[in-house]
C-alpha cells in the first residue's frame, strides 16, 4: 500500500517489431474485449456475442447472450463472470458459456449496485450508485465484510464509472476521462492514475496497462515502478498475454507475436 502511494518512476521503451499472425473479421462492431490467465482472447459485440479465441485467433465457441453484460470477467478462463445491470443479476459460466449459478443481487445490500465485480471464488464488490458506497460482500454468510463510502471529492457520481476489477489484492474502479481509482482490499482509496484520454485498462502480471495516447503505460502494483512502450498499434485497445500483442478496432483483431 506504501510502495503505490510513493514516486511512480516511468521508463519509455522504444516502439517494437511485431509478427503479424491472424486477423480476424466479425460482421458487428466491438464493445469490449479481455484476456484470461490462460492467455484467451474474449470479445463482447454490441449486438450481445461473446466469442472465445485460442492465442492464435481460432474461435473456441460463440455465446450469444440475451442482453450485454454490464460487467465480463473471464478470470482464469474456468470460472467466467458476468453482471447484468438491468435485472441486477450476476452469473458464473463454464468455459462452454453454460450458465452454472446466477444470484439477484439483494435490495438490502445495495439499492442500485451499480458495478460488480467478483472477489477471489465467493465474495463479491459492489459500487452503490445511489450513496457511493463501496461493499464486499459474502453472499454465502449474507455478510457485509467491507463497506466504505468513497470521498465525494474523489467520486462525483457514481454512474460515471464503466469498469470494476478486484486484482492482487487491489480494487480498481475506471472512470472514463479521468483515470483509474486504485482502493486497498478494505476498500481505503490508494491512488488515483490519471488517464483521460483511455478507455480501459488490463493486467499482465503484476503490472496493470492502458494506454496513453500513442504508448501502452505500465504500472507494478507493488512496486510503483513504471514503464512504457510505443507498439506500432497508434491507436485502439491493446491487450497483452506473455506471448501475444491483441490489437483491437470497431470490427477486427489483429493479433501479434509479443515478448514482455
Amino acid at each position: 500500500m506504501k510502495i503505490l502511494a510513493g514516486l511512480l518512476l516511468i521508463v519509455v521503451i522504444p516502439a517494437f517489431g511485431q509478427k503479424k499472425i491472424k486477423t480476424i473479421e466479425l460482421s458487428d462492431s466491438i464493445k469490449s474485449a479481455y484476456v484470461d490467465r490462460v492467455g484467451e482472447l474474449y470479445v463482447i459485440t454490441r449486438g450481445g456475442q461473446v466469442q472465445r479465441y485460442d492465442a492464435d485467433g481460432k474461435l473456441q465457441i460463440l455465446y450469444r447472450a440475451d442482453d450485454i453484460p454490464t460487467l465480463f470477467d473471464p478470470r482464469d478462463g474456468a470460472r467466467l463472470f458476468a453482471y447484468y445491470r438491468s435485472t441486477q443479476t450476476y452469473q458464473y459460466l463454464n468455459p462452454s458459456f453454460e450458465i452454472t449459478k446466477a444470484y439477484r443481487i439483494d435490495s438490502s445490500f445495495a439499492i442500485e449496485p451499480w458495478l460488480i465485480c467478483p472477489s477471489g471464488d465467493h465474495k463479491l464488490w459492489v459500487l452503490d450508485a445511489v450513496d457511493h458506497s463501496l461493499k464486499r460482500l459474502n453472499p454465502k454468510e449474507s455478510v457485509v465484510e467491507v463497506e466504505v463510502v468513497i470521498d465525494s471529492v474523489l467520486i462525483r457520481d457514481a454512474r460515471l464509472f464503466t469498469t470494476m476489477r478486484e486484482y492482487q489484492g487491489f480494487v480498481f474502479l475506471f472512470e472514463p476521462g479521468k483515470g483509474i481509482h486504485i482502493f486497498s482490499a478494505m476498500g481505503k482509496h490508494i491512488k488515483t492514475i490519471a488517464a483521460p484520454g483511455s478507455t480501459s485498462f488490463h493486467f499482465l502480471g503484476e503490472e496493470m496497462y492502458y494506454r496513453d495516447g500513442s504508448s501502452i503505460r505500465f504500472l507494478d502494483l507493488f512496486s510503483a515502478e513504471g514503464r512504457a512502450i510505443q507498439p506500432v498499434q497508434k491507436s485502439g485497445d491493446i491487450l497483452l498475454t506473455d506471448i501475444r500483442l491483441f490489437h483491437v478496432q470497431d470490427l477486427r483483431v489483429d493479433i501479434y507475436e509479443y515478448t514482455p
